[in-house]
């Protein structure tokens, strides 16, 4: 990953809040660096010049946030099956969010967009790679209950 991001990055994670950090979740690289792009696009939108058009800014923002969430989905399920099928979801949002930010280059400083479509290319390379491995090996077995002593 990028030394740029990943310092942006952990400068970004200093600020969330530790009822979000303290959750497992929080260790899956993937699914802070998406919660990271929510937070950019939220901002993109607010700063964009002209003002975005409020149906595409809702289809970015819907898009940037389904994919923490199928991760978060994906993550927290405890088949195979049922993580590649969140994972694939994610995925496909990451190539919505990418389209939508596409869709804003007249709205965004060049710069700004360039740093958005590495940021999802990275995202969709860390994405592609969990859905790669949990086909593959079945990935990681979680625990049975949320507070690992085995009650559900």
């Amino acid at each position: 990953m990028d030394l740029t991001l990943l310092e942006e990055l952990g400068r970004w994670e200093e600020g969330v809040s530790p009822a979000e950090t303290g959750d497992p979740l929080w260790k899956l690289h993937a699914y802070r660096v998406a919660r990271y792009l929510l937070d950019r696009s939220l901002l993109d939108l607010r700063e964009a010049a002209p003002p975005v058009h409020p149906q595409t800014a809702d289809q970015l923002r819907r898009a940037a946030a389904s994919i923490s969430a199928n991760l978060a989905e994906g993550y927290s399920r405890h088949t195979p099956a049922d993580r590649v099928r969140f994972y694939s979801y994610a995925l496909g949002s990451v190539r919505e969010a990418t389209v939508w930010y596409v869709s804003l280059r007249d709205h965004l400083p060049a710069e700004r967009l360039e740093q958005r479509m590495t940021l999802l290319a990275q995202l969709r390379r860390l994405v592609l790679g969990m859905h790669a491995n949990v086909s593959r090996t079945g990935g990681w077995t979680p625990r049975r209950g949320a507070d690992g002593t085995g009650r559900r």
